[in-house]
């Protein structure tokens, strides 16, 4: 009988044996699967932010008015400070 029982205990580790290696599997394939989701989401923003701030909606012109805002400012405060600092 001894060898009877070491069988099936032999037999019932390998089985929680596999079904342990089959949730880690899928839970490293779940991780993988919400990793890519993350990716496409951030893709997906990066591009709708790209055509809204080229558009010609409201998005856009906001957009364009703080590029020029930008520009102006890099331009004017080097003077700015020249000005402060000399007078």
């Amino acid at each position: 009988m001894s060898n009877m029982e070491s069988l099936e205990s032999q037999l019932t580790e390998k089985e929680r044996q596999a079904r342990v290696n089959a949730q880690a599997l899928s839970s490293i394939e779940a991780e993988n699967t919400k990793r890519e989701a993350g990716g496409y989401a951030v893709m997906a923003a990066a591009l709708g932010y790209g055509e809204g701030a080229l558009g010609d909606g409201r998005f856009g012109k906001v957009s364009h008015a703080a590029k020029l805002f930008c520009i102006l400012f890099a331009m004017l405060v080097p003077s700015l400070l020249v000005w402060h600092v000399l007078l």
